[in-house]
């Protein structure tokens, strides 16, 4: 087990060091400004009928919905939140941070309801413009992030737009859970002793400089904890952004970034309910996207938004419209409802009387039971797994297929003379996939099926921490509430790679 990266020869100095990760993330912000700048004035290639020709052979398109889209649940996987260590945005932000106002972030946007709300509008976007096929678009979804990382830089402090409008940091935040890399305070006896909390407070400090007589000072400000986390919260991996400052400031070297068991914490009472809320739009996004290529599937999945749109004669972005609110909010609520009607039925108490006429004695006090909100959010923590696991399918699928357009992006990025000498000209032969189907079809099915298997671990687990009454109703409802995703995703790959 690796106990501590921080300990590494060679490398671990360096972790502890500001510069490292600031080349880092000025070498993901150029990537960001050249995939915009190859990307923005590219919609279609002149002559060609096809209306997304440079879906993949443009940089835009290709690094950013393949590469990064699909890529970054491998970091969520092994590290958790490790792509927010590098990523450019949480930095441009801080940036800005240090001339803004630096008001702190309301209350009432503290939670997930807005990142919620910002991957419903992405979806919006994929069904009314199909902005993932097109450069255009995407470079310009690009300038959006930047200005509203600017924006939250100049009027909150901390990392605003990581908490407001990156779903991908949420994400991470739930993948977190189950991820074997983790940073931990090593010794809590050390930070008790520790008045000044350097490590996550922000305190200026000051810088004294002597050349011969001359003294010179300079006041500098240490970066704090983007999330406001304590010495005794450092080890939660699904608010951790792993940003690195705790250690970077810590004066007595008391952090440790290293392994620990997997799904460390996945046992936890339940999510929170703005989490609940981004966990169900993901759960009906991950559902809609695995559908795509099980056609029955898909239009029993849809059938409700069409008929509605049919009804009230509505068009193309009547349907998309719908579509999209349907998949987001309808689809994954109807399949937790199983779960909670399950959960509710075996609830039921049942008393066994000699007389029906006589009326039972009224109970000391009424149990009005968890909010749908807390049952929801019961029900939805052992999913994780299957999430992940879905999700993971999604990725290997897709650069299985589309990672071979990546050097054609490079070495053409506007995608025109790639797209062009592949199916006009025929001189380049377009790429293959990386991994035969006859291979891959076993793959992803093992993944599917290794998904199912810690959520219903999970779903034990966490079943047996609540109180005896409720045990057994949680126990079955969750085991239905993982099964039946499981069975959508297993059929459609079923269908789809062994039934050809």
């Amino acid at each position: 087990m690796l106990k501590n990266l921080f300990q590494l020869k060679g490398i671990g100095p360096l972790l502890r060091q500001r510069w490292p990760w600031r080349l880092l993330h000025l070498a993901g912000l150029a990537v960001l400004l050249l995939m915009a700048a190859y990307g923005w004035h590219h919609h279609a290639v002149p002559g060609v009928k096809v209306k997304d020709p440079l879906m993949y052979t443009n940089l835009a398109t290709s690094l950013f919905w393949v590469v990064w889209i699909m890529g970054v649940v491998f970091f969520a996987l092994i590290g958790g939140r490790l792509w927010c260590t590098v990523c450019p945005l949480g930095w441009f932000t801080g940036l800005f941070t240090r001339i803004g106002l630096k008001r702190p972030l309301p209350r009432w946007l503290d939670n997930h309801v807005t990142v919620t709300l910002t991957l419903v509008a992405l979806q919006l976007g994929v069904y009314f413009f199909a902005i993932h096929r097109y450069p255009d678009y995407t470079a310009r979804l690009l300038g959006l992030m930047l200005l509203l990382a600017i924006g939250c830089g100049l009027l909150f402090r901390r990392r605003a737009f990581c908490s407001l409008f990156c779903p991908a940091g949420a994400v991470f935040g739930l993948y977190a859970r189950l991820a074997p890399l983790s940073l931990r305070v090593r010794d809590d006896d050390v930070c008790a002793g520790c008045s000044g909390k350097e490590c996550v407070s922000g305190a200026p400090f000051w810088s004294r400089f002597s050349l011969g007589s001359a003294i010179f000072f300079w006041k500098k400000e240490r970066p704090d904890c983007p999330v406001g986390l304590a010495h005794d919260e450092l080890g939660q991996n699904p608010t951790c952004s792993l940003c690195l400052h705790c250690a970077q400031n810590c004066p007595y070297d008391n952090l440790d970034w290293g392994t620990r068991p997997w799904l460390s914490e996945l046992f936890g009472a339940r999510l929170k309910r703005s989490e609940t809320f981004f966990f169900l739009v993901l759960l009906g996004m991950l559902t809609a996207n695995f559908s795509k290529v099980y056609v029955d599937l898909r239009e029993r999945i849809l059938w409700l938004p069409d008929q509605t749109a049919q009804l009230l004669g509505w068009g193309g972005g009547g349907y998309s419209l719908l579509a999209a609110l349907w998949v987001t909010l309808g689809l994954p609520l109807l399949i937790m409802l199983p779960g909670l009607l399950l959960q509710q039925l075996l609830r039921l108490k049942r008393e066994v009387m000699s007389d029906p006429t006589l009326a039972p004695a009224p109970p000391d006090s009424v149990d009005c039971g968890e909010s749908l909100g807390a049952r929801l959010g019961r029900l939805a923590l052992p999913c994780v797994p299957m999430i992940l696991a879905a999700h993971l399918v999604l990725a290997v699928v897709k650069l299985n297929a589309k990672l071979g357009y990546l050097p054609f992006a490079f070495r053409d990025p506007t995608g025109v003379k790639s797209y062009l000498a592949m199916n006009i000209m025929k001189t380049v032969p377009s790429p293959g996939v990386l991994i035969p189907l006859d291979i891959l079809k076993w793959l992803v099915l093992g993944l599917l099926i290794l998904g199912y298997v810690v959520s219903l671990r999970a779903a034990s687990r966490l079943a047996a921490g609540v109180a005896a009454a409720e045990r057994t109703p949680l126990l079955f409802a969750s085991w239905l509430t993982v099964t039946l995703p499981a069975l959508l995703y297993g059929a459609t790959v079923i269908r789809w790679l062994f039934i050809r």
